[in-house]
């Protein structure tokens, strides 16, 4: 093949046009993958042992309600009430006891708001080293329009299965961990979500933004 005069082989085969055409139409190809919201296939998950222990105390954490009910804060105002009454109208030795439905009332609130998330904790510790957890390996997530894609090799096969958004209950967050909780025909089920796969490319903002318009906010 003759090359055109002071041109090369690489001109002749690939003319400046269509160099420059390639060249645009392979950064156009690298410009939406990058902000391509969704997974172009599914993403290795792996949980270790100590990652779920630090969830779900986490969750149990956020879980746990601080706040009185008013039955029982008109209860401890009464007993509070009385027991200044008591001490303003009695005298001498008869007023310990008001002195101690005082301190009833203290010591209740201390022990219901302060001392309660730590005891709740004592009790999911207890739970979890009755359960011999086992890291979770084998198994990948992706994100795609119609729901969660979930995929498990199984001996030589792959198990895949789709969780739609609609079937979402409900969902949580903290500065680590993703909640979700779904129902798929009957059957409950929690998929716990670290964060850090964002470094893998998970798109966190869109599982997110697909909970917010099913479900609604995360509590």
């Amino acid at each position: 093949m003759d090359q055109a005069a002071g041109g090369t082989l690489i001109d002749t085969l690939y003319p400046c046009q269509y160099r420059l055409v390639s060249h645009h139409f392979f950064r156009v190809m690298f410009a939406a993958m990058s902000t391509y919201p969704y997974t172009m296939q599914p993403i290795p998950y792996e949980l270790s042992v100590a990652e779920q222990r630090e969830a779900q105390l986490m969750l149990q954490h956020d879980m746990i309600d601080r706040t009185l009910s008013i039955k029982t804060w008109a209860i401890l105002a009464a007993v509070t009430a009385a027991a200044i009454a008591g001490l303003v109208l009695v005298d001498g030795y008869s007023t310990v006891l008001f002195w101690l439905m005082l301190v009833g009332v203290v010591v209740f609130l201390v022990a219901r708001i302060v001392g309660w998330p730590y005891f709740i904790r004592w009790q999911v510790e207890r739970e979890l080293d009755k359960h011999q957890l086992q890291a979770i390996s084998g198994i990948k997530i992706g994100v795609q329009p119609q729901g969660l894609v979930m995929v498990q090799k199984i001996g030589a096969q792959e198990s895949r299965g789709v969780v739609s958004w609609k079937d979402f209950s409900e969902w949580r967050e903290n500065d680590k961990f993703l909640y979700l909780f779904f129902s798929v025909k009957g059957q409950q089920g929690t998929q716990i979500i670290p964060k850090s796969m964002a470094a893998k490319k998970l798109p966190i903002e869109t599982i997110r933004k697909h909970l917010t318009e099913s479900v609604g906010a995360a509590k």
